[in-house]
């Protein structure tokens, strides 16, 4: 039996370091940029104790996903979902995310 390799899907989530450089862009600063400036506006929106637990892995058009660091704290930002989307998008131009969904994985 042969399998055949997966085509990639128009719905495929992209990585984040390749989606979000034109918004990365209108956000950087002249001391910063990149990706260290994104994780930088993800810290500063969301604050501690949730940047501590939950990162933005990749983004599908105006869909971010984020994983978290647990079931409990998954199931703590879903209330907290449309807050976030606010925040986000006041720190980056163009309210660039619609919604956001959570996800038990890797930080």
């Amino acid at each position: 039996m042969i399998m055949e390799k997966k085509r990639s899907s128009a719905n495929a989530l992209t990585p984040i370091g390749r989606v979000l450089e034109t918004i990365i862009e209108r956000c950087r600063s002249d001391s910063s940029g990149g990706i260290l400036h994104l994780v930088q506006v993800w810290d500063k929106t969301v604050g501690p104790p949730i940047s501590d637990n939950a990162r933005p892995f990749a983004v599908n058009g105006s869909l971010l996903l984020v994983h978290v660091s647990s079931s409990v704290w998954l199931h703590q930002l879903r209330f907290l979902k449309t807050e976030l989307i606010e925040k986000l998008n006041s720190a980056l131009p163009g309210g660039a995310i619609t919604d956001i969904k959570f996800k038990v994985g890797r930080l």
